[in-house]
C-alpha cells in the first residue's frame, strides 16, 4: 500500500367508559353536560413491547445465513419459546421472514426494504455527479463508500456501461488492506492506533494518519489486495473536519496511469465542497 501526496402482543385499545352521571332536581335534568369517567388506555409502552421482539427476532435471524429452528431462534433472540412462535409466524405472514423444513429466514420483505436503505442520503446526493464524472474521465469504476459497523458500505458508483460490481470484504483486516478501507480506518476520529487492524503495523498506521488530512494526500493500492487491480483512494471531508467517505477508483492495469491520482482528488474535492 502506497501513500501519496501530491506536492409482545398489543393489547386490545378497547376504551371502558361508564354511563354519564347526570344531576337532578326533582327528576328534572339539569342541564349541565354528562360527566364522563376517563378513557382507559394501555401504557405507553406496551406497543414497543411487541416491536422490540420482533426486531430481536429479525436481528437474531441477519445473523444466521443458515437459518433458525425454533428452540434456537428463542435463544438466540432471548425470547420466550412461545413469543418467538408467535412473533416469527406473524413476520412470516407478513413476508418479513420465511419459513423453509422448520427453520426460518430472513424474509423477501426485508431484503427490498434494506435496499432501500442509505448510510448517508445527503452525501450520497453531493457525490452522484462527481462519482460518474470521475469515471467517464478514468475509463473505469468509480465510487464512493464509507465504514459502517466495521464494514464497506457503497454510497454510490459508476461503471463502465453504467455499472461495476466491487465486492465488499467480510472482516476489518480485509477492509483495512484496500485502499478505500485504509483512508476511512486512518481518518477514524478518537480511534487509538492499538484499536486498528493490525494488517498494518503501528508505524504504518501512524505515519498515514500524519499524512492523510493533506490536501493532496491519496492511498494507492499496486496489486496488493487483488493481482492485476489497482486503486487510488482520497478521503472526502465533511463541514466539520471529520472525512465522510472516500472515493475510489479501480483500474486493472500493472499502475496507476498517469494523472489518475489528480482526477481522485479533484473528484473528493468537488464532493467536498458539495456538503459545505
Amino acid at each position: 500500500m502506497d501513500v501519496q501526496t501530491n506536492g409482545h402482543e398489543p393489547p386490545g385499545q378497547t376504551a371502558t367508559e361508564a354511563s354519564p352521571i347526570r344531576g337532578s332536581t326533582d327528576g328534572a335534568d339539569t342541564g349541565r353536560p354528562p360527566r364522563q369517567s376517563p378513557v382507559v388506555m394501555p401504557p405507553p409502552t406496551a406497543g414497543r413491547g411487541v416491536l422490540d421482539g420482533a426486531f430481536a427476532i429479525l436481528e437474531a435471524l441477519a445473523t444466521d445465513d443458515g437459518g433458525l429452528a425454533l428452540t434456537a431462534l428463542a435463544a438466540a433472540s432471548g425470547l420466550a419459546k412461545t413469543s418467538a412462535y408467535r412473533l416469527a409466524e406473524q413476520l412470516t405472514a407478513l413476508g418479513a421472514v420465511q419459513r423453509v423444513d422448520h427453520r426460518y429466514y430472513i424474509g423477501a420483505r426485508i431484503g427490498r426494504l434494506g435496499q432501500r436503505w442509505q448510510p448517508n442520503p445527503v452525501l450520497r446526493a453531493a457525490a452522484q455527479a462527481p462519482v460518474h464524472t470521475l469515471a467517464v474521465q478514468a475509463r473505469a469504476p468509480a465510487l464512493l463508500r464509507t465504514l459502517h459497523d466495521g464494514r464497506l458500505q457503497t454510497i454510490c458508483t459508476t461503471g463502465q456501461h453504467g455499472h461495476a460490481y466491487l465486492p465488499s470484504p467480510a472482516d476489518p483486516d480485509s477492509t483495512a488492506r484496500t485502499a478505500t478501507g485504509r483512508v476511512l480506518y486512518a481518518t477514524q476520529t478518537g480511534t487509538d492506533d492499538r484499536a486498528l487492524p493490525g494488517c498494518w503495523t503501528m508505524p504504518e498506521w501512524r505515519l498515514l494518519r500524519a499524512h492523510i488530512r493533506d490536501v493532496h494526500a491519496t492511498v494507492v493500492d499496486q496489486q496488493e489486495t487483488a493481482p492485476g487491480i489497482c486503486c487510488v483512494s482520497a478521503p472526502v471531508w465533511a463541514p466539520n473536519s471529520v472525512c465522510a467517505g472516500a472515493v475510489t477508483v479501480v483500474v486493472h492495469a500493472p499502475k496507476p496511469p498517469n494523472g489518475l491520482r489528480d482526477l481522485v482528488l479533484c473528484a473528493a474535492s468537488s464532493i467536498s465542497a458539495r456538503l459545505r
